[in-house]
């Protein structure tokens, strides 16, 4: 039998979400995640909670945040995909300008590295494909992708991915597209497919402790 909503709460509460996010999303878990929703059941649940948790920050943003200072996005895209002047121009400057967050997403997220990697090919694909959703899918042709499998036009309405059901139905969708079953259980590996990287492996590593020990004590 599936987990309830209160198994739910009780869930993400043990894994460090607020109580308040937790009675928001309980219900959402509860709908969504049904005996047969990952191939391999809770197997698949204890890499995927602390991932979705970590991106997302346990649950509060369900869009990424862009609000960098020039520093800060040179040291996280680099010089090739934002160059000094343009993280100069666009970055957040303490007591002097906010950061310009849809320039900096079509920035980063477009030119031709943005073409090949994420199919991002008019000027604004950048800001309206940017990261949503708990595992933060992000450019056109993820969108496009997740949407299909799905059966949402996230490309004609990308603000879905923001909403609890449709953002979670569509990380779900991600994770059994993308994460195939003999990688799990391999943290390292499952954040590069995540974040393209290593970013965050300490903070999921933790949280996969968490997560499976209260899947554990919530059966259904």
């Amino acid at each position: 039998m599936s987990r309830t909503a209160v198994h739910w709460l009780r869930i993400l509460q043990a894994c460090g979400v607020a109580r308040a996010t937790a009675e928001r999303w309980a219900d959402v878990f509860a709908d969504e995640v049904k005996d047969g929703t990952f191939s391999k059941g809770d197997a698949d649940l204890g890499d995927f909670l602390p991932n979705i948790l970590h991106e997302a920050m346990m649950l509060e943003r369900m869009e990424e945040n862009l609000n960098y200072t020039p520093e800060g996005l040179l040291a996280t895209f680099g010089a090739a995909r934002i160059t000094p002047a343009q993280a100069q121009a666009v970055g957040r400057i303490p007591g002097k300008q906010a950061a310009d967050q849809r320039a900096i997403a079509n920035i980063v997220y477009g030119g031709e590295w943005g073409r090949k990697r994420l199919g991002n090919v008019a000027p604004n694909d950048g800001w309206t494909y940017r990261g949503r959703g708990p595992i933060g899918i992000t450019g056109l042709d993820n969108y496009r992708r997740v949407g299909d499998l799905i059966g949402q036009n996230l490309v004609g309405i990308p603000d879905l991915l923001s909403q609890p059901r449709f953002a979670l139905d569509a990380c779900i969708a991600w994770w059994e597209d993308r994460i195939p079953d003999n990688m799990l259980g391999e943290t390292t590996a499952i954040r590069k497919r995540v974040n393209g990287g290593t970013l965050g492996l300490a903070e999921v590593q933790a949280l996969t402790i968490k997560a499976k020990a209260a899947l554990e004590a919530n059966h259904a």
